[in-house]
């Protein structure tokens, strides 16, 4: 699906993270070198957010658990340098939904600088 697909809310969820690398691509991002790309995942619990925290960490990311900028949720805030590679992304989404779909919390998706 394309980015009109993303805008207007009608494209599957994997489409997301291809819309989010054609934005970084149409800002002048090089998408062939590394980008430390940004995770959020949020948790009604600082309990639970360590948790996700836990099964996260040996897969190679940094994570930070805090207090959301917003609300009482717990925020597990999950950085990795990588090539944005669409279906190493894709494949991420689908394990951070299926980790909050368990420990139940919520995957709100990543960002990244631009990249030159």
């Amino acid at each position: 699906m394309g980015l009109l697909s993303f805008l207007s809310g009608c494209g599957k969820k994997a489409d997301l993270d291809e819309s989010v690398l054609i934005q970084l691509k149409r800002a002048g991002s090089d998408l062939s070198k590394p980008h430390k790309i940004e995770f959020f995942l949020y948790f009604p619990s600082q309990t639970a957010a360590e948790q996700a925290a836990l099964r996260i960490r040996d897969g190679g990311f940094e994570i930070d658990v805090r207090q959301a900028a917003k609300g009482a949720d717990w925020l597990c805030f999950t950085t990795r340098t990588m090539i944005p590679k669409l279906s190493d992304l894709q494949q991420i989404r689908r394990d951070f939904e299926s980790l909050t779909a368990v420990i139940g919390g919520d995957y709100d998706g990543w960002g990244t600088p631009i990249v030159k």
